[in-house]
């Protein structure tokens, strides 16, 4: 009975949590694309493999000795018993890791001297040894889960006449505040993106659209379904029979690439992809659940340095750097997994930079291109011939994680950048100024997002698509960016940033701008894509209430407030926005944001400016990076000055100089884990040259007025050194506090 006892404690220690967990989140394999089969091969393994391996050592202990045997399987008992124990108490005492598991390993050595010493430990243990198939018969028959491995009917198209038929183009963005494209006024901003203000002046712009829920598997289905947002229902076509797709799919030829949702039924969109670029493989479902595990099963301190799994469905090991640890550690991807490369059509330019550099030479070099490669795949599959067609995409975008500059260049290798001051994706931990930070990432990454709207809405008029077809581009939700509150969750204080989205609809010929004022809700625009085409609407539509904005997935469930108070908040981003970045004035203002703008431009000799380094230093993350610098790289290491404080703290003044010129300032601030403080600046891409760039860091005293060294840049490389080697090496110190530079040490200057 050993093996089966062992069994059953590892059921209690491992089995039961994580399938607890993914029995009431299965959006999490929907929206990786995982079938039923490789969910029940997962749980199986989990449950089978590990105790297998055990039984396997303990037979090989019994062929040295059954004492060995013997006391092999009390050491097991007891490693996994301590992991039990130490999942009951984690939570409840605020001990230090090591503390926590010193204490679960003596309780559990004490149980094992008991189940080796008494027969009642033993036959309690045999109590138990069915848990393992209670608790796989509870996921596969009785969870949420369970409805994505029992087979269901898949929804058949409906028959309905369409009296006016055209392409319909439909592409959805994600956590996307429609302030971001605002300017006081009431306008797109032109010059931070061309392409949203194009689509702007001829099409109809449904200025105070908000979205049901501040979650996509809740939202996307109220948008694609035309219905209320359910918290019941799984964002799959069994729970969603009517939508956009059985709509349009009796006639239409579907061209579908949904993200972190599955509406298309199989037999109308066998080879649609998921965010994880189509089925998912079941060794990327192994590789992100085993960082779920140690999320779910170790002591908060001990995942500070686990990836993100906060941001997205999949791929949280991806794009792993050793420059990646630093004032806020983890990692979370978008599921892209590889870049093909970019071919045919037009490619938009950089925005707002005055470069015309193309980003198809960016990304062929890429292998991390995020959501570029998909938004370039969606575009090469239009079919020019074929009037009856719906094409449609979700874009990831400007969803957090924020790392590109508007061209869609990397300026990190990050891709969580601001998860400690977002815990559990709660409020924001911050002070406004703080905040602030993470909004000028956020606007940057809107700008990419109108690059990627770009190169649809140019393909689409290359090949002669765009007067015929019906364009919708929308987004799911926003996202909220007021200091203590949170920035996804729906509150009172908060549904004009997270509830009110961008919705424009370009009808078929439609050549001249038209603005809506009335409520519009993600509920409305099935029906609106009904009426363009002179479909008789075969559902009833659902209600939007006119005065009244409700977005689900708070905490209390949801969060209301009347439409007034939600245009107040949408108006009062919009306005910080104009005052902390200016508006209409492209982004150069963004990259200039900081506190002493008045030091940018300065040259440093010219300033009172002591530069002997003393014990004030700060220790950046990635060191040598611009020493040889790679302005056309599709990461431009460098970019982001971020790292450490030694001697001084939070909310204390840095300047950056490049070759004895400020270019940049920014704030000390805490990080959220425990790091202690930090820095995160980005440099205007302009102020770095290619090849090597001399770059140190002063923190700014006497309101300015004083300038101390506390990062000294040293000469060029060596001849033949690399980028990427030397800013690994240094990095992987600096990240964990190294002693700093010194003056004229080459080895580590950034």
């Amino acid at each position: 009975m050993g093996a089966a006892h062992l069994g059953a404690l590892w059921a209690l220690a491992f089995l039961q949590p994580m399938l607890s967990l993914l029995g009431e989140n299965p959006e999490f394999f929907v929206a990786r694309g995982n079938t039923a089969g490789q969910i029940v091969i997962y749980a199986l393994a989990l449950a089978l493999v590990p105790p297998l391996i055990g039984l396997l050592l303990e037979y090989l202990a019994q062929l040295i000795s059954g004492d060995f045997r013997w006391g092999l399987h009390l050491l097991l008992m007891t490693l996994v018993g301590a992991a039990f124990i130490l999942q009951l108490i984690k939570d409840h005492l605020g001990w230090p890791a090591g503390l926590l598991i010193a204490f679960s390993l003596l309780l559990a050595a004490g149980g094992t001297f008991a189940y080796a010493r008494w027969r009642f430990p033993r036959a309690f243990m045999d109590i138990l040894t069915p848990a393992p198939i209670v608790i796989l018969l509870i996921f596969f028959v009785f969870s949420g889960t369970s409805r994505l491995i029992l087979p269901r009917e898949q929804p058949d198209p409906v028959d309905v006449s369409i009296g006016s038929p055209s392409p319909v183009v439909m592409v959805i963005f994600d956590e996307f505040p429609v302030a971001s494209l605002m300017t006081p006024e009431g306008k797109v901003d032109p010059t931070r993106y061309p392409a949203f203000a194009d689509l702007a002046s001829g099409s109809t712009w449904y200025k105070n659209a908000t979205g049901d829920a501040a979650y996509t598997p809740l939202a996307v289905p109220a948008m694609l379904a035309g219905s209320e947002a359910s918290q019941s229902d799984l964002p799959i076509a069994a729970d969603y029979p009517r939508s956009l797709f059985t709509l349009l799919g009796k006639r239409y030829k579907l061209n579908v690439m949904e993200a972190a949702t599955k509406l298309c039924p199989e037999n109308l969109c066998p080879d649609s992809a998921t965010d994880s670029g189509g089925e998912a493989k079941l060794g990327e479902l192994f590789s992100d659940l085993e960082v779920v595990s140690r999320h779910l099963l170790l002591p908060e301190s001990m995942r500070r340095d686990l990836p993100d799994i906060s941001n997205a469905f999949s791929g949280f090991t991806d794009e792993t750097d050793p420059d990646d640890a630093g004032i806020s550690e983890g990692e979370s991807s978008t599921g892209v997994t590889g870049a093909t490369g970019v071919t045919g059509g037009e490619q938009p330019v950089r925005t707002g930079q005055g470069a015309a550099r193309r980003l198809g030479r960016l990304f062929a070099q890429s292998t991390t291109a995020d959501e570029f490669d998909r938004v370039q795949e969606f575009t090469d599959s239009f079919d020019p011939d074929a009037e009856s067609t719906l094409n449609l995409i979700h874009v990831e975008k400007p969803h957090y994680p924020w790392r590109h500059i508007p061209d869609g260049q990397r300026y990190t290798r990050l891709n969580s950048e601001w998860s400690g001051l977002l815990p559990n994706d709660g409020p924001w931990m911050a002070p406004p100024h703080v905040v602030d930070i993470a909004l000028q990432r956020h606007l940057l990454e809107v700008g990419y997002t109108d690059t990627l709207l770009a190169l649809i809405t140019s393909r689409l008029k290359k090949m002669g698509l765009w007067d015929e077809s019906l364009v919708v581009v929308a987004a799911d939700h926003g996202a909220g960016f007021l200091s203590q509150v949170p920035r996804r969750a729906p509150d009172p204080r908060n549904i004009g940033e997270i509830g009110s989205v961008p919705l424009f609809i370009k009808q078929p010929g439609q050549t001249d701008p038209e603005v809506v004022s009335k409520h519009v809700c993600a509920a409305d625009i099935l029906p609106e894509i009904a009426r363009s085409l002179k479909i008789d609407y075969p559902w009833e539509k659902a209600a939007c209430p006119e005065g009244r904005v409700t977005v689900l997935n708070s905490p209390e469930g949801e969060a209301s407030a009347s439409l007034e108070t939600t245009i107040e908040q949408r108006q009062a981003l919009t306005d910080r926005i104009d005052r902390v970045f200016g508006t209409g004035l492209g982004w150069r203002p963004t990259y200039r944001f900081g506190p002493q703008g008045q030091l940018i431009g300065k040259k440093v000799s010219r300033l009172s400016t002591n530069r002997r380094l003393s014990n004030l230093r700060v220790d950046p993350e990635t060191r040598n990076a611009v020493k040889n610098y790679d302005p056309s790289a599709p990461t431009l290491d460098g970019l982001l000055q971020r790292g450490l404080l030694q001697g001084f703290g939070e909310d204390r003044v840095l300047a950056v100089a490049v070759d004895d010129r400020v270019v940049a300032t920014g704030w000390t601030f805490k990080d959220g884990l425990g790091a202690g403080p930090g820095y995160s600046i980005l440099l205007p891409p302009e102020s770095l040259e290619a090849g090597f760039n001399k770059l140190d860091i002063y923190l700014v005293e006497n309101d300015g007025r004083r300038l101390q060294l506390v990062y000294a840049g040293a000469g060029p490389l060596p001849d033949g050194a690399g980028q990427a080697g030397d800013a690994q090496s240094a990095g992987a110190t600096g990240a964990t506090g190294a002693t700093g530079a010194t003056e004229g040490d080459s080895g580590n200057g950034s």
